[in-house]
């Protein structure tokens, strides 16, 4: 279930180039691997998340762009996963899904398979994750990969969720206004018997918050004895990850924030040396 690709997929059919791209800062790249085969007489066809925030960027080096009007299979990334719903109901500014994917709606067709990629499972009604869960009960493990909305969990969720095999069960804290219900879903899960080592809780850092708020929901969750996974925010027009953008980072220093990136990265090795005495 980790067989993703880390960069650009492409594949060729008869005179067509297919060309998807996931994350902006692998258009650059994607950019010379379009012109390349379009200079060579190849009919270019450019889609994917990438090109749905930034269509421009590629339309003169393209025969067609539009991961929206022309779906690239999913399966070309990975043959495990699928989507039961698309969109979300929140409209987080941060978040690319509200641009690429517009409003939450369930699908009525959809393959079953290990990995589901909906960013938003629980805002569906009972009968569609029921539907859901009773179909993944095939498969040996099933991984929640864009992870579950810890505001919206309620005890119908945990008892069917614990009917499947999850290595692991992912939820997110991206604002400090949510401790209340975030912790309180955490604690809820632990005690519904799902072991520490198996939930992951990622961190927003980086979008309109400060350096202190950041430290204190990673702390916060660390302390509960589950292990944060720090998620720095990249601008949606970002063609260079992990780039510094003074709009949403003002609160941050750039040196401070690559600091506090490589101590919560590296936790492995790091968790019993406070942040305050890493120098890094």
């Amino acid at each position: 279930m980790t067989d993703w690709s880390k960069s650009i997929i492409h594949w060729r059919d008869e005179d067509t180039v297919y060309v998807s791209v996931v994350f902006t800062w692998h258009l650059p790249d994607a950019r010379k691997l379009c012109a390349w085969n379009h200079q060579a007489g190849f009919r270019v066809h450019a889609g994917g998340p990438a090109v749905d925030l930034m269509p421009v960027y590629l339309v003169d080096v393209t025969s067609e762009t539009g991961g929206r009007m022309h779906p690239l299979p999913l399966s070309r990334h990975n043959p495990d996963a699928t989507f039961t719903s698309r969109g979300c109901v929140n409209r987080c500014p941060f978040c690319a899904v509200p641009i690429i994917e517009g409003e939450f709606r369930e699908l009525d067709d959809w393959i079953p398979a290990p990995i589901v990629c909906d960013n938003n499972l629980l805002a569906s009604s009972r009968k569609h994750f029921d539907t859901v869960i009773d179909r993944l009960k095939a498969f040996d493990g099933v991984d929640f990969n864009q992870g579950l909305d810890a505001r919206l969990l309620n005890s119908h969720h945990i008892e069917r969720l614990q009917e499947l095999h999850l290595p692991v069960l992912r939820f997110s804290w991206d604002h400090i206004e949510e401790e209340t219900v975030i912790m309180d879903t955490l604690r809820r899960v632990l005690a519904a018997g799902f072991p520490k080592r198996r939930v992951h809780c990622y961190i927003l850092f980086g979008f309109n918050d400060t350096p202190e708020d950041a430290l204190y929901r990673a702390e916060t969750v660390k302390a509960l004895g589950i292990k944060p996974f720090m998620m720095r925010y990249q601008p949606l027009n970002a063609l260079k990850k992990d780039q510094y953008d003074t709009n949403c980072m003002g609160n941050w220093k750039e040196k401070e924030m690559a600091r506090f990136q490589r101590y919560w990265c590296r936790q492995n090795w790091l968790s019993k040396i406070p942040y305050a005495e890493f120098v890094g």
